[in-house]
């Protein structure tokens, strides 16, 4: 089973809206993939109880608790939406089983300033010091007219790593969530371009993305 944690030090960055898209792509790939909300507010959970029937199923687990549920058997990839505002000791517990650390970082002054020291304090961790998960930051929430998204991939290389995408804001992404639905599962032709900006993300993950 390979495992991905969703995480940012500062809230309203998209970390939920992340997760979410990820399980929903993951699972339109066709892996068997579970969800597991580690944030008390429990948004993922309810976009899961929102999630139609006629939807492919996605298992969210409650894991803002001490007492953890166990992932699905058989389960090929777990999402784990980490808690809103934490830092790099908060996450230490999932780091130890995740191979990959998805970090979505908005264009702004203050969520670079914020992230700067999550992205710093996260290589005082063994298992990233010694390369055994990838951490993979995105530009989240962007608008790519304006100079500050420009920026964003530059402010992220001068901290050591490397933007692998940018996701715009778009309004499809809220009104598809409040039926527990992702832009992943929807065919229509007007959401191929959002889909296609998270595949530079997928591909990085080892995942194989149809031309079709």
């Amino acid at each position: 089973m390979k495992t991905v944690l969703v995480a940012n030090s500062k809230g309203g960055a998209g970390k939920t809206m992340t997760a979410i898209t990820l399980a929903g792509a993951l699972k339109s790939l066709g892996h068997r993939v579970a969800l597991a909300d580690a944030d008390p507010q429990q948004s993922a959970r309810m976009w899961g109880k929102r999630r139609s029937a006629y939807a492919a199923h996605i298992p969210v687990l409650n894991w803002s608790k001490e007492t953890l549920p166990s992932v699905p058997k058989k389960t090929d990839w777990l999402i784990i939406d980490s808690g809103a505002g934490v830092g790099a000791d908060d996450v230490k517990p999932f780091v130890k089983d995740a191979d990959y650390l998805v970090t979505p970082i908005m264009a702004s002054l203050f969520d670079e300033l914020a992230i700067r020291s999550f992205l710093k304090d996260l290589q005082d961790l063994k298992r990233v010091r010694k390369d055994k998960i990838d951490i993979l930051p995105i530009g989240s929430r962007v608008d790519l007219r304006r100079k500050d998204t420009k920026l964003l991939g530059d402010f992220v290389e001068a901290n050591g790593h490397k933007l692998v995408t940018l996701i715009s804001e778009r309004a499809a992404y809220v009104d598809l969530a409040r039926e527990g639905l992702s832009v992943f599962d929807q065919t229509q032709a007007r959401y191929r371009q959002l889909q296609e900006q998270w595949h530079p993300l997928l591909k990085k993950m080892g995942l194989k993305i149809s031309k079709d």
